[in-house]
């Protein structure tokens, strides 16, 4: 009786994995060729259309989203340049 069960289990289990794989599939692109570039290729080089389109497709598919976006910026710092004239002060002159 309990190896019946346990095996009905087992059944019920991978049936569920399989739909849950399948619905997952079903909310992802797995495959869009770039088609906005220049170049004359197919596919193109990758462009900004390209990455609006794979967007509206996931969120078309209701593809979880399991992050927020990050928004881009165009900082730089300047500790490397303090590192640097750092380094270059602690260098030792090479004997002669």
């Amino acid at each position: 009786m309990l190896n019946a069960a346990a095996e009905r289990l087992g059944v019920s289990l991978r049936q569920t994995e399989d739909e849950l794989t399948r619905d997952m599939l079903l909310a992802t692109a797995s495959q869009i060729n770039c088609v906005g570039g220049s170049n004359g290729d197919n596919p193109t080089e990758l462009t900004y259309s390209d990455i609006i389109g794979v967007v509206r497709e996931l969120r078309t598919n209701n593809a979880y989203e399991f992050m927020e976006g990050i928004g881009g910026e165009n900082k730089f710092g300047k500790m490397c340049a303090e590192v640097k004239l750092l380094v270059i002060g602690l260098e030792l002159p090479l004997a002669a």
